[in-house]
């Protein structure tokens, strides 16, 4: 087992950086994922907010990909907020270059229908940064319509594994899933940036999946009530995880340039 760590200093960001290797093969990377927690302005329904957003003048200096989150089955989260606004981000360096070339820029874009505070209000004390490591990369359906749902869930890597053991279960899991048929788009996510709380890095963990449409989400949840077991020949387990959350995210915007 292999494990580095780098510390990058910059003025009041310490960032940490670590690529474990399992078996002889790295986790590979992915890509940055900035989420902020939301929640709609008094008398706003989200398809107003949705709407809003999609309007918006997105060019080459914008996130990669943006989706709106929203909470149907999301227990403490949804009395706080109704949704998650994640952007997506190819590196550090990429996002850092289209911040600057957008601050550099004369400011006269035109913004269509208002501004994004007369719909919603996002908590920046959430602001926090993953990596989105995919676990069934180049073998999966992905996902690109304009909405589907999706589950979230966090686990905990147990005492004497390792995120790298977390990975190749999740890998596990998803072939399994991908035997009987469903070949959802899956990600394992670990914190970059942000708020930690009680965790402790490098022990949690964040598993996605997102289903190409809503019609796949179902079809995925029967087979496990149909009798499939997902953990077949994974036991014992190297993770603790709580019950899935359930969203419905929506594509707001998508670039060709990752």
């Amino acid at each position: 087992m292999l494990k580095k760590l780098v510390l990058l200093l910059v003025p009041g960001i310490v960032t940490s950086f670590f690529t474990v290797a399992a078996h002889g093969q790295e986790i590979p990377s992915g890509p940055l994922v900035r989420i902020t927690n939301c929640s709609l302005n008094e008398g706003v329904r989200m398809s107003e907010a949705v709407a809003f957003a999609r309007s918006q003048p997105w060019d080459e200096t914008s996130a990669s990909m943006v989706f709106f989150r929203q909470s149907l089955y999301g227990g403490s989260y949804r009395e706080s907020s109704d949704f998650t606004m994640a952007s997506y981000f190819p590196s550090y360096s990429e996002m850092i270059q289209r911040r600057n070339a957008a601050n550099a820029r004369p400011n006269t874009r035109m913004r269509t229908g208002g501004r994004g505070t007369d719909f919603f209000t996002c908590d920046p004390a959430t602001r926090r940064m993953t990596q989105a490591h995919p676990v069934n990369q180049g073998n999966n359906d992905g996902f690109s319509g304009d909405n589907t749902f999706m589950t979230t869930r966090f686990c905990r890597v147990n005492d004497g594994k390792t995120i790298a053991d977390a990975y190749a279960f999740f890998q596990g899991v998803a072939s399994n899933y991908a035997n009987a048929g469903d070949n959802s788009l899956a990600q394992m996510s670990t914190l970059e940036l942000g708020p930690v709380g009680d965790t402790v890095a490098g022990r949690g963990v964040v598993i996605t999946t997102v289903p190409a449409t809503r019609e796949a989400f179902g079809e995925r949840m029967d087979l496990r009530r149909n009798g499939v077991d997902p953990l077949e020949g994974l036991r014992p387990l190297p993770v603790s995880c709580d019950y899935p959350a359930m969203w419905l995210t929506h594509a707001i915007h998508r670039s060709g340039n990752n």
